[in-house]
């Protein structure tokens, strides 16, 4: 048996011996076949590095593709959206009190102290198009309310012209005017406001600035001389022409440190050549007062008069006048906290009746943020925008608010050759507290001393005038959105 396995073994061994040899006569050497694998490896990831670019380059045109069509389905969403809109309003609860000498009230009467609600408005804004927008506002909470404020249309982008208004607005003339009273430093404008400025008419008028911001300009045609809604009827005269250019010297890119400079100019016709300019101690309290008599079947009293805050420095009625030329300057500097704002104003008067005569006014103020803000500016409009408190108040009890305090000189002089207006000189102290952007407590005190004739009821008595002495105090609480 032994035998016959080593024969098995030895045929087996015969048969494999050739196929060996074989083998190794055509077996690659090892050197080789590692250079060939590595040739081989290197052109495989090129080809899938080429794979992995196509692939890349495939995935960023699908995302093009679908920002395309995304771009296309908000575009069409975008029409159906229009018109759009928004709500706002704001509200303003003031307490005022007064302080008169004698000669105040000889002149004056007792200028009653009280409370009431300044302004509440309500209003919409909002877009009809892409090149239309809209706002309409409207006040309940002084009188002769309510009323419209500012209700106009207007047209974006209308060639060379820029945005095109039609309506009823706050006028492109004065710092003061163009800004929102919801950002003002006191709680009333300087005196020249009332007396010197346009403030709103119904007319048409254009506005634009330059690309970097750095400039406005604006000019309307108005009808001066009109009803608490806008409404004016004069065939003879009546007729007005408004324009402002502003420019920033310098403006930084916090917003925080910045000087804006601007001129104004206002041509009136007065209708029917009447025209009386007159102003308030640059505060203001007031009722409307019922009337004694029951009226109706109701036996209930209407009110039917308002009394309140008269008029400081008052020219009465004037007459025969042709035309009214307005000139105003205006600046703001702005450094931080720190801010200084001032307008000069001057009105001469072409009166058949009287010698042609120059009226005049202007302000200076410093306000001062304790806490590190500073006043921002609106560079389109070129108008003084919402403070924003670094820490609001708020659940947490870890804000203060913003805290600003403030002072402000302003001059007011409405007597000139034939005309005897009087004069009015006010300074004010003002504390602002911003609890947050939207809502903001005020406290004011001002020394107002004026030279002035008579008056009762807004009835003037007698040239003579007389020097008065008078104190106001005022506090308001003011909530927007």
């Amino acid at each position: 048996m032994n035998a016959l396995c080593r024969i098995a073994v030895l045929a087996c061994l015969c048969m494999i011996t050739p196929w060996v040899a074989w083998a190794q006569q055509e077996a690659t050497p090892w050197n080789s076949l590692q250079v060939d694998s590595e040739g081989t490896a290197s052109e495989e990831l090129d080809l899938l590095e080429r794979i992995r670019d196509l692939e890349r380059r495939a995935e960023e045109s699908e995302s093009q593709w679908h920002s395309l069509q995304d771009s296309a389905k908000k575009s069409e969403a975008a029409k159906s959206k229009f018109p759009t809109i928004k709500m706002n309003g704001a509200l303003q609860a003031d307490a005022v009190m007064f302080e008169q000498n004698e000669v105040s009230r000889e002149v004056y009467g007792q200028v009653e102290s009280g409370a009431g609600i300044r302004r509440a408005r309500l209003g919409a804004s909002g877009d009809v198009s892409d090149r239309m927008s809209y706002f309409f506002q409207m006040d309940f909470g002084i009188f002769g309310r309510p009323t419209f404020t500012d209700v106009w249309a207007e047209f974006k982008e209308v060639g060379p012209l820029g945005n095109l208004r039609v309506g009823h607005w706050k006028q492109p003339f004065s710092l003061e005017v163009v800004s929102s009273y919801r950002y003002a430093t006191f709680m009333e404008r300087a005196g020249t406001f009332q007396a010197l400025t346009p403030f709103r008419h119904v007319g048409v008028g254009f506005q634009d600035h330059a690309e970097d911001l750095s400039a406005t300009w604006a000019l309307s045609y108005i009808r001066t001389g009109q009803d608490q809604y806008g409404g004016s009827l004069s065939t003879d005269q009546g007729n007005g022409l408004v324009g402002r250019v502003t420019a920033l010297p310098w403006y930084s890119e916090s917003g925080a440190d910045y000087l804006h400079l601007g001129l104004a100019y206002f041509l009136d016709a007065p209708p029917l050549g009447l025209m009386r300019m007159r102003s308030i101690p640059e505060i203001f309290v007031g009722e409307f007062v019922p009337d004694l008599e029951p009226r109706g079947s109701s036996g209930i009293a209407v009110p039917t008069r308002l009394d309140g805050t008269p008029a400081f420095v008052d020219t009465g009625v004037l007459t025969g006048i042709s035309l009214a030329n307005t000139y105003g300057s205006e600046a703001l500097w702005v450094r931080g906290p720190l801010s200084w704002q001032t307008e000069v104003m001057a009105r001469h008067i072409d009166s058949a009746h009287t010698s042609n005569a120059i009226l005049w006014g202007g302000y200076s103020q410093v306000g001062f943020f304790l806490t590190g803000e500073h006043r921002p500016f609106d560079r389109k409009i070129a108008a003084v925008d919402r403070v924003m408190p670094f820490r609001s108040v708020s659940k947490k009890r870890d804000g203060w608010g913003a805290w600003e305090v403030a002072v402000r000189w302003s001059y007011l002089d409405l007597t000139d050759r034939d005309i005897r207006g009087g004069e009015m000189e006010n300074l004010t102290y003002g504390l602002n507290w911003f609890v947050n952007p939207y809502c903001r407590i005020t406290l004011n005190y001002l020394q107002i001393q004026t030279t002035a004739r008579r008056t009762r009821n807004g009835v003037i008595l007698g040239n003579e005038m007389f020097g008065t002495n008078t104190d106001a105090f005022g506090l308001r609480c003011q909530l927007d959105f």
